[in-house]
């Protein structure tokens, strides 16, 4: 099983982003925000894919968390989900291709099928 970091602060959507996520295949970890998804990577020995709100509370915005996540894994898909694409595309311009927008409002069937398929669970 492909092992997903989910980082979004608001509860409901982390909620129901991991059940769908859970019925694709994927261990799903969670992070209420920047900060405590940064901490868990530090402590992961490995990681299938990071899909990451960008706007969050604390230090970190989700941008930070996926350059973190390729400090530590190179490798790794991302997926970045924003309302705010305007922000966002110079910044998305310094991550590897793989980094994927995925615009607010968004489908999670159809993020977690992108998920499957940039993690090589397709």
């Amino acid at each position: 099983m492909n092992c997903l970091l989910l980082v979004e602060d608001e509860l409901l959507v982390r909620m129901l982003a991991k059940e769908v996520l859970e019925e694709k295949g994927f261990v799903v970890l969670e992070a209420q925000d920047g900060d405590e998804a940064i901490r868990m990577l530090d402590d992961l020995d490995r990681i299938d894919i990071v899909v990451t709100d960008v706007r969050m509370p604390g230090c970190h915005d989700g941008l930070d968390v996926a350059q973190h996540a390729r400090t530590r894994f190179p490798e790794v898909p991302v997926i970045v989900a924003t309302g705010f694409a305007a922000n966002v595309t110079d910044r998305l311009k310094q991550l590897d291709p793989r980094a994927v927008l995925m615009p607010k409002p968004y489908s999670l069937d159809h993020m977690a099928t992108l998920a499957r398929t940039l993690s090589g669970s397709e």
